[in-house]
């Protein structure tokens, strides 16, 4: 299959050999890049978590790209090759990267049910948690990456469950790629749904921790989402352009979208498929289409699941996050610099808000400030505005303050009990290690936190008491703090932490908010 897979892979791409299959060699040097280097540059070498490696966006010489592939680039992901591959390997690979454009990958509906594996059998599980926690919905799950975020077979990429009320370590998952994001049913307490970098999904039986079923639904990406009543689970790839739904609990594959549109500026493209929310309000998915700037709204309920497709949103459309209502989804979009407002009631968009620089929603943040409820949202660029982080009103978009910060920020996190909204600095120099805290009251940074290695994805346990911060890249540790002395208080040692997960989330349904089981 692999072999067949890279055939029409060089076949579609190589225009001068468009009659030939891929050498032995070109089969061995791309397995080289799978194997090292797609969990961050995307399987089709057309960027992921880092840049594309291609030959229509390099401007590197071959000679220079070889010597950032021996030594690595230090506070990143990017680990040295030079003595983990021979000479030869990372001239191949230099030469590929440089003189290769982009490649087609597929993995389509027939892959992806033959991919379905039954771990448990699932009549076996027991009716409660087999470990000490008074409920499930105590769980903050960290997916630590492995050794620099490969996921790549050195038995260190894996979810690492923690009961946030004692703040002590209850498990832990091994993963094949790194894993990225974890979801939660909406219906039943005991199912969350793990996405890896590598297109794995994972079901995962919360009472005993561990996998119970697996798929692979593409090649490259994270994308995810439960429908309202839990039935359905939604999920997206950069590589192939794709979206699939799967029944959630068999994970049987029973709907397949080629993601492709028109652009803002009327170019007909392929699109990565970007993050996905599931309605409160209804039973449906919202997908963002991150190079079309387009929205699509799928109904799982109707026959065949039809297709809303809102056009124009905007320009590289990212994150995105629900109204305390559920009704509305604020998407992201990076290059026209706002945050856009989509009615998922009635299926449009309601209307644009101005952000920062190149807007990143994270997980979002929603909070009551003096009587309104407010939502956060993160900017990973700088402007004329300087570093900022926005804050508007729910109820009518208004934008409320634009709150200097530190540095270019990417995850917020809030809980009703907690005084502060806490944010991530993540410029590469010192400030990356810094968590800034932005008073509830004030709307301004009154502390900042420095956790001693890249500060990544701060979130609150399920009773605001604790603040979980991943410290990566020289720090290795999840930290813990006590929410409002913001002392240390816990720590634990993990390879390359980064996401972190409230099981409660789906409880509180916008985080930030105070915890209910009504949506």
């Amino acid at each position: 299959m692999y072999r067949k897979m890279m055939t029409l892979a060089f076949l579609s791409t190589a225009v001068s050999a468009a009659l030939a299959a891929p050498t032995d060699e070109q089969l061995r040097v791309d397995n080289l890049f799978q194997q090292n280097c797609a969990v961050c540059h995307a399987a089709d070498r057309g960027g992921y978590i880092a840049p594309g490696l291609h030959s229509d966006r390099l401007v590197q010489s071959e000679i220079a790209l070889r010597g950032t592939i021996m030594t690595g680039i230090p506070d990143t992901l990017m680990p040295p090759f030079v003595g983990r591959l021979p000479d030869e390997d990372i001239r191949a690979l230099a030469k590929m990267i440089k003189n290769e454009p982009v490649a087609e990958r597929s993995w389509d509906m027939d892959e992806i049910r033959a991919s379905v594996k039954v771990l448990v059998d699932e009549s076996t599980l027991p009716s409660k948690p087999n470990y000490e926690i008074d409920s499930v919905y105590d769980l903050m799950v960290i997916m630590a990456r492995g050794r620099y975020g490969r996921g790549d077979g050195s038995n260190q990429a894996r979810a690492v469950f923690i009961n946030g009320k004692d703040n002590q370590k209850v498990g832990e998952i091994a993963t094949v790629g790194a894993p990225h994001i974890m979801e939660f049913s909406p219906s039943q307490e005991r199912w969350g749904y793990l996405k890896s970098d590598d297109g794995h999904v994972y079901k995962i039986d919360l009472y005993t921790l561990q996998i119970v079923r697996q798929a692979k639904v593409g090649l490259t990406g994270t994308g995810i989402a439960l429908s309202k009543d839990g039935k359905w689970l939604a999920l997206s790839s950069f590589v192939p352009n794709s979206m699939v739904i799967l029944k959630a609990d068999t994970l049987e594959p029973v709907k397949y979208l080629a993601l492709e549109g028109e652009d803002p500026d009327g170019n007909f493209i392929k699109s990565a498929g970007g993050p996905i929310i599931g309605s409160r309000v209804n039973n449906k998915f919202a997908l963002t289409l991150r190079q079309a700037g387009q929205i699509w709204i799928v109904d799982p309920d109707k026959p065949d699941m039809p297709v809303t497709k809102l056009a124009k949103v905007g320009r590289m459309l990212h994150d995105t996050f629900l109204t305390p209502d559920g009704r509305y989804s604020m998407v992201a979009s990076y290059d026209d610099n706002k945050y856009v407002a989509i009615d998922l009631k009635d299926d449009k968009v309601m209307r644009d808000i101005p952000a920062g620089c190149q807007p990143h929603a994270g997980s979002g943040a929603v909070t009551e400030v003096n009587g309104r409820m407010l939502a956060f949202g993160t900017n990973m660029g700088t402007c004329k505005l300087g570093s900022v982080v926005t804050a508007w009103d729910t109820k009518d978009f208004s934008v409320v303050k634009q709150i200097p910060v530190a540095g270019a920020t990417e995850s917020p996190a809030a809980h009703p009990n907690a005084p502060y909204v806490a944010v991530d600095i993540i410029d590469k120099d010192k400030r990356a290690a810094w968590i800034q805290l932005i008073d509830k009251n004030t709307l301004s940074v009154v502390k900042t936190l420095d956790v001693g290695g890249h500060a990544f994805f701060p979130n609150y346990n399920r009773t605001g008491d604790y603040l979980y911060v991943s410290s990566g890249y020289w720090g290795d540790r999840l930290k813990i703090y006590d929410s409002r002395t913001l002392e240390l208080v816990a720590e634990h040692k993990m390879e390359s932490p980064s996401g972190i997960f409230s099981r409660a989330r789906t409880r509180w349904l916008t985080i930030g908010q105070p915890e209910t089981q009504k949506f």
